[in-house]
């Protein structure tokens, strides 16, 4: 009798511990899926934090001083994101003329296969004095339509259209 009581005490400490195991594990997983959730929110957020500097500007009908402030907010966006892959918005300009040069089909930024720039220094560099010759084609009495290329989530290039 002695023998058959010690065993049951035994029997339920093991299946004691097996429940206190499971709960465990499943506190833990739970815990995994909220976190991972939370991390993948934060990529999001800091995705909109990145192109919120360039979305009040996207759209048709806009004036030229609305191209000229884009202009401005993608050269800050740009040196401020210098040798970060994937965080470079190069820009295109179609229908650009006017009496100083004709900047039409001119891509701001080398493109490599997948549509993405390779943002090094020298890139971000150079590209500060195209941009101001981009500016200065801007017609502050045409308007103008503003459309975002985007890649995962980023925008990457931005198509100014002067209307006719």
């Amino acid at each position: 009798m002695e023998n058959a009581s010690k065993a049951l005490i035994i029997a339920g400490a093991i299946l004691i511990s097996i429940l206190l195991i499971a709960i465990s594990m499943y506190i833990y997983n739970s815990a995994q899926g909220t976190i991972n959730n939370a991390a993948s929110k934060m990529s999001e957020q800091e995705k909109q934090v990145y192109n919120s500097a360039v979305l009040s500007y996207i759209g048709d009908n806009k004036k030229g001083v609305d191209v000229k402030s884009l202009l401005d907010a993608i050269i800050a966006s740009n040196n401020n994101n210098a040798g970060d892959a994937g965080k470079f918005i190069s820009v295109q300009a179609v229908d650009f003329k006017n009496e100083k040069q004709d900047v039409t089909g001119v891509i701001l930024g080398t493109e490599d296969e997948s549509g993405l720039v390779d943002n090094n220094d020298d890139v971000v560099n150079g590209w500060s004095d195209k941009m101001s010759q981009l500016k200065s084609c801007v017609n502050m009495g045409k308007r103008y339509n503003i459309t975002p290329t985007y890649s995962t989530g980023l925008i990457v290039k931005v198509v100014i259209t002067e209307q006719e």
